[in-house]
């Protein structure tokens, strides 16, 4: 279950006649910030593409098989050089080339948090 009780980014997005309509709580700004994400089988590199405070949403450049839904990985952030871990569940993953995958987040530490907070303060204010 996600910290913010959203539901899985499928059934968070419907289609209007004018394109799609967001429906998250949280808007998402645009980053590039390196991921790591830690797995049963070592360390996946990846590169988070937009973000809020409930999820994520990474980009990689090669084969993601160790990573499947539902399950919940330790995300490795670094904005900046600064490090911020969360726990992230895996929510969905895309079926294109672009091999992207949504998270939102389920547990971090009270300095993870503040640190993440001030993070996507300062990028959306770029």
């Amino acid at each position: 279950m996600c910290l913010w009780d959203t539901k899985p980014i499928e059934t968070v997005r419907y289609r209007a006649l004018s394109g799609f309509v967001e429906k998250r709580k949280s808007p998402r700004i645009e980053v590039r910030w390196p991921v790591t994400i830690m797995t049963e089988t070592g360390a996946v590199e990846g590169e988070a593409r937009n973000i809020s405070v409930e999820g994520v949403f990474i980009l990689f450049t090669h084969s993601t098989e160790s990573l499947s839904p539902p399950k919940t990985y330790r995300l490795l952030m670094k904005p900046d050089g600064e490090q911020i871990e969360v726990m992230g569940s895996l929510v969905w993953s895309s079926r294109d080339i672009h091999l992207g995958k949504g998270f939102c987040f389920v547990a971090f530490s009270e300095q993870d948090q503040g640190r993440l907070r001030k993070a996507i303060k300062k990028y959306a204010e770029k």
